[in-house]
């Protein structure tokens, strides 16, 4: 390849990419979105009512749901929203902020306390002890009139491989829905992983009422993802002109590809259709879904979905998967039916 080439074909990869990026902002409002908004906005509103009158318990809320389904971006979303809604109607006479802080991998309560604490700007000393930092995060939490605490990733919190310390643990944050000073509502989302420990505290349960985010089907999300679709579709110039948004069997095959999860099915979609800008295309094909696919996953491509009639055998959550276990590359290369 020349240097003119390179140049030209970085500058095909730039516009892609560039496009690609302009399309993931956008944000495709989900049935399990909508409820989990709803109940945080229920919480928030109630814990200012609350506490006017006197009652000093919070309530919170929790959202379950395998990787990829994009429950971080629901709940910022679902918190940037109240935020403003908030704020243009005055704010809150008791607070109205939300901080979202993302469980360290195998955290313990204090080393969690301890990124909270970062999070509000408070110089940690891993000299002090875990009772220390709950107390600082209650000052915090008060002095910056912090209404509402999100902790995301909650079933990295691991060291719980016993009844006491899972109790440790919950009750640690439960305790700060109940703080006599100043208690605040809380969020949690995590993985399926996290069933466990929000089932072995009742009264955490009772409080957060949790929302588990389960597949996606034809039936119940086949609309919404063919509406979000057509608008990513529109959004970059290019024609769906063989009608596969419109064929059942076609989406089938993409939530099979995205393991039921949606906002992977809208990842892969993104990723389609910067195979076609790079393509020169301007009408989407299945070869574009093929080629998103395999750089995802450098499967064979006997084992991508979008490329053979036995799609519903393939285990989609597999990458660099083989016909034969003992071949170290991709057995085609990736190369699309043409």
């Amino acid at each position: 390849m020349s240097f003119e080439q390179a140049i030209t074909e970085n500058q095909e990869i730039r516009e892609a990419v560039g496009i690609q990026a302009e399309l993931e902002k956008n944000f495709f409002e989900t049935e399990p979105y909508k409820a989990f908004n709803r109940r945080l906005n229920a919480v928030m509103e109630a814990r200012d009512k609350r506490l006017k009158i006197g009652l000093l318990e919070q309530k919170g809320g929790a959202l379950i749901a395998p990787s990829g389904v994009g429950k971080s971006r629901m709940i910022d979303k679902a918190i940037a929203d109240f935020h403003s809604v908030a704020e243009a109607t005055g704010g809150r006479e008791f607070g109205h902020q939300i901080v979202s802080v993302i469980v360290p991998g195998r955290a313990t309560p204090k080393e969690t306390a301890a990124e909270i604490l970062r999070t509000l700007g408070y110089p940690v000393k891993n000299a002090r002890d875990e009772d220390y930092f709950f107390n600082r995060i209650k000052d915090l939490l008060k002095h910056q009139r912090i209404a509402g605490l999100h902790l995301d990733e909650v079933q990295d919190a691991g060291r719980h491989t016993t009844d006491a310390a899972k109790e440790h643990f919950t009750k640690r944050f439960r305790n700060l829905t109940q703080n006599k000073e100043w208690p605040v509502c809380l969020f949690l989302s995590a993985t399926l992983e996290a069933r466990e420990l929000i089932n072995h505290d009742k009264t955490l349960l009772r409080r957060l009422r949790p929302i588990e985010i389960h597949p996606i089907s034809l039936e119940t999300d086949g609309e919404n993802l063919r509406e979000a679709m057509g608008t990513l579709l529109r959004q970059c110039g290019i024609v769906d002109q063989s009608g596969l948004i419109a064929n059942d069997e076609f989406i089938q095959i993409l939530m099979h590809a995205a393991a039921y999860r949606f906002g992977l099915a809208i990842e892969i979609t993104i990723e389609a259709l910067g195979e076609a800008i790079l393509d020169g295309a301007r009408t989407l094909d299945l070869d574009h879904f093929a080629g998103a696919y395999f750089i995802r996953t450098n499967n064979d491509d006997d084992l991508n979905p979008f490329m053979t009639q036995h799609w519903r055998g393939i285990d989609t959550t597999r990458v660099m998967d083989r016909l034969n276990s003992q071949q170290a590359e991709a057995r085609k290369k990736g190369h699309r039916k043409k």
